[in-house]
């Protein structure tokens, strides 16, 4: 009797597969057809027999957004599964970081095997990277087991890797001599030693050719041992020999990635279970899911959807749309919409997308969204508004603003066309319209806040289109950073959020609670007016953790952090930030670390420990953790600032023209000036006088108006002298300012250094340090030190460059020696 589908594992692949139970990474690599799937499979279901958990994810399509669903899907039903949902892919370190940090706490307590297929399909960087980090964080209860035709690791990787990774490839998996002939018998087959060498050599150990040959074997008694190409050996024994019915039944489980026998029965239109139970019968290319699901071989898919692209158009349409029927019957409305545009069914795919309002979006809708809208019948579409309405919201996330615009026109045709609509469903739509528009003001508070009021009038709930969840800042620590659009505007621009803001909560539920206060603070300090910013500030604080907006309270705390520093008390909150130690739970959104990042970066850039600074603020190799587009002003300013504090000042003035080009869409005119601050020092630095001074008068200039002193002030180190000599000038009231400000932040900043981290570097000193530091500070000259210790001038001046540096005593400043006094008293 044949038993040609019966599946064959030889003595020497379950011992292989064996290895699997002690790997943290296995990696099986080999070109398609080599039994990769069925031998991880194999492995699995014998895992699942000893009662282990085992979860399991296919890749269908290139793109980072729909791998990262796999893997939240994957995890369903646990709390990691929960955890992930709230994340993105890890596109940087600290999104890395807080996803792997959840593994770690999150993970079930118990051996889980998580099976990643055909990860040659994706073409992500950073998923790649991710499974990387995961194998690298080597988890005791994690066994990953990545499947692939091409490499998954590069070289490097893997040798890093080192006894965590095991590897399979294609000749461990190949059929041996032996083993093919044990095959064969199992199968039913009798071949002799003369027909079992001759297919062994065609074949080299490739299992799904051998099956090929088998089939046909048995049907022809004869072997395919000189065909061309493989997907014409499918063609030739699996498809062209069946009847009509069943070829087109093949056809159609060919086209989904997923199928049930319900599916292709309902797309092929009549009753014919009984003809798709004899296809899954004698057809090993179609592999069963653990999800119940069925899923044809990638080599039987792509011979299968090339004879079905050879049939007429409008009966390929037919059954395009009835796959998509079926999936909307079934509720999974993103599936759907391909397959109803690939059918033309317009209504079907519009009626599908307003079941989508937390529509997260496939990649290959992206490219289509626009198309169905204009190739929709107009008449359909007036009857859809709400479904035009979700799809204007995913072009304005997907930066598709003119297009967002020209469909605006059809939304409101709809809504006039549609006289099905009540006048309170008609308002409410308008009302989202105006939600939808608002962003397109950004970041004008007045022109956002009149969408957001004529909305309010209108809507009888909250909007669907905001979610309090969202991040108000957009990942930026600065909201003036965000807001302040040109000179002279400071004051007003209080004003107006103090007056925007407000109904803006109403609507959205408190989203950005705590910014009109936090406005105020912030420009108090810009102005340099310290002692008045502390009951806006707290009054930020309060609303922020009233009503969750974290966000806001970050800040709260850059804000706070500048402030400590002229009152000459060390950062708690810094440190805490620097060492990710802070308020937020792991599961938050990993943005909001980044943005600690700055504030943690800015802070100890002005305190001058350039070695706290997290790396990618300055790194410029292109992989700086991601903030969304209208915080990236904020992000490059603060890197400006930590670039100064590395004396790293071409570096800073190389990018610095690209920086400024960011802060033009949205007119970001306080980034604009800290970057124009910061070109001055990164010249005085360079000891370029005239640029320095050219830079520094239009700093003055732009800064004059409002009184915006504190970027000046907090580069004074480098800009002092230049300040004194502008101070005489045009601008002498913004020079004088700065010149106090500065003052009074680096007579904290010395307090700071002396109390936290001076009195560590008396520790470091040698005997000969400490001598030499003992006589300075007792008032001897260079001179009398070196005739006293039988040394030159320049030796003790080289020593005392390191006594200064170990104690945290600036080199730029003046009075080097008075300070040194305090740390020897007696002296």
């Amino acid at each position: 009797m044949k038993r040609l589908n019966n599946l064959y594992y030889s003595k020497r692949i379950k011992e292989l597969l064996a290895e699997l139970q002690t790997a943290g990474t296995t990696l099986v690599v080999a070109p398609m057809g080599y039994g990769k799937t069925l031998a991880v499979q194999y492995f699995l279901q014998e895992q699942e027999r000893c009662g282990k958990r085992v979860l399991r994810q296919s890749i269908y399509g290139a793109g980072a957004e729909a791998f990262w669903q796999g893997v939240c899907h994957s995890w369903q039903n646990t709390e990691l599964g929960a955890a992930l949902l709230q994340q993105s892919l890890p596109a940087d370190a600290n999104a890395k970081t807080l996803v792997l940090e959840l593994f770690r706490q999150l993970l079930p307590q118990e051996p889980v095997y998580w099976f990643i297929d055909d990860l040659h399909l994706l073409e992500s960087s950073e998923a790649i990277d991710f499974l990387f980090a995961l194998s690298k964080a080597g988890f005791a209860d994690l066994h990953l087991l990545l499947v692939s035709r091409g490499q998954i690791f590069d070289g490097s990787r893997l040798l890093e890797l080192g006894r965590k990774v095991f590897c399979l490839d294609k000749h461990d998996l190949a059929l041996q001599r032996d083993e093919l002939a044990e095959y064969s018998s199992r199968c039913g087959l009798q071949l002799t030693a003369q027909q079992l060498d001759a297919l062994h050599e065609a074949c080299e150990g490739w299992f799904s050719v051998t099956y090929l040959n088998f089939l046909n074997y048995d049907r022809y008694q004869r072997f395919c041992l000189d065909t061309g190409s493989v997907y014409e050996m499918i063609a030739n024994v699996l498809l062209r020999p069946l009847p009509s019915e069943q070829q087109r039944l093949l056809l159609l489980m060919g086209q989904p990635e997923e199928f049930t026998p319900e599916q292709v029965a309902y797309a092929y239109g009549t009753s014919c279970r009984e003809s798709v139970g004899r296809l899954l019968e004698c057809n090993a290319f179609i592999i069963r899911l653990a999800n119940g699901r069925l899923r044809c071989h990638h080599m039987l898919k792509q011979a299968t959807r090339h004879a079905f692209g050879l049939l007429p158009e409008a009966e390929q349409q037919m059954y395009f749309r009835r796959l998509g029927q079926w999936y909307a019957q079934q509720k999974e409305y993103e599936e759907a919409l391909d397959w109803l545009y690939r059918g033309r069914d317009f209504d079907g795919l519009l009626a599908a997308v307003q079941q989508l309002r937390d529509w997260s979006m496939h990649p290959q809708h992206r490219q289509h969204l626009f198309d169905w809208l204009c190739e929709c019948p107009p008449e359909i579409l007036w009857q859809y508004p709400q479904a035009v309405l979700i799809i204007m919201r995913r072009m304005f996330s997907l930066n598709m603003v003119p297009e967002m615009l020209q469909v605006k026109e059809w939304y409101v045709t709809a809504l006039e066309r549609n006289t099905a609509l009540s006048q309170r469903e008609r308002d409410n739509y308008y009302g989202e319209l105006e939600v939808i528009l608002s962003f397109l003001a950004f970041n004008s508070i007045t022109g956002m806040s009149e969408h957001h009021r004529r909305a309010y009038k209108l809507l009888s709930g909250a909007p669907q289109t905001l979610s309090k969840q969202g991040i108000w800042t957009f990942g930026a620590p600065s909201v003036l950073g965000l807001y302040l659009r040109t000179g002279c505007s400071l004051r007003q621009t209080v004003e107006d959020m103090q007056e925007c803001m407000p109904p803006y909560y109403l609507l959205s539920g408190w989203h950005g609670a705590g910014a009109a206060e936090l406005t105020e603070a912030e420009a108090l300090l810009l102005q340099g007016r310290i002692d008045e910013m502390d009951m806006p500030l707290q009054k930020a604080y309060y609303q922020a953790e009233k009503h969750g907006q974290e966000c806001i309270t970050i800040c709260c705390d850059f804000l706070d952090m500048q402030r400590d520093l002229f009152r000459g008390v060390y950062s708690s909150k810094a440190e805490a930030y620097s060492r990710h130690q802070w308020q937020l739970q792991p599961w938050k959104q990993s943005m909001l670390l980044n943005s600690a990042d700055m504030c943690a970066g800015f802070y100890y850039a002005l305190l001058g420990k350039p070695e706290y600074i997290p790396s990618w603020l300055t790194d410029g190799n292109g992989q700086q953790p991601s903030v969304l587009y209208p915080a990236r002003p904020c992000r490059n300013y603060i890197s400006a600032q930590c670039l100064l504090a590395q004396g790293q000042y071409t570096e800073l003035l190389v990018r610095c023209s690209d920086w400024e080009q960011e802060c033009r869409p949205y007119s970001n005119f306080l980034c604009l000036l800290y970057l124009q601050v910061q070109r001055a020092a990164a010249f005085a630095g360079r000891g370029d006088v005239t640029s320095c001074r050219a830079s520094l008068k239009q700093a003055l200039a732009m800064a004059e108006a409002d009184k915006l002193v504190l970027p000046l002030a907090q580069n004074i180190a480098l800009l002092r002298p230049y300040l004194e000599q502008e101070a005489q000038g045009e601008c002498s009231a913004a020079a004088a300012a700065a010149l106090h400000l500065g003052q009074q932040m680096e007579a904290g900043r010395g307090q700071i250094m002396s109390a936290r981290f001076a009195e560590a570097g008396l520790q470091e000193l040698t005997e000969q340090e400490l001598q030499i530091a003992q006589l300075a500070a007792a008032r001897h000259t260079n001179r009398e030190i070196a005739q006293r210790l039988s040394l030159s001038e320049g030796t003790i001046k080289q020593y005392l460059n390191k006594i200064f540096a170990k104690l945290q005593i600036d080199a730029a400043a003046k009075n080097k020696r008075h300070q040194l006094e305090r740390f020897f008293p007696n002296s």
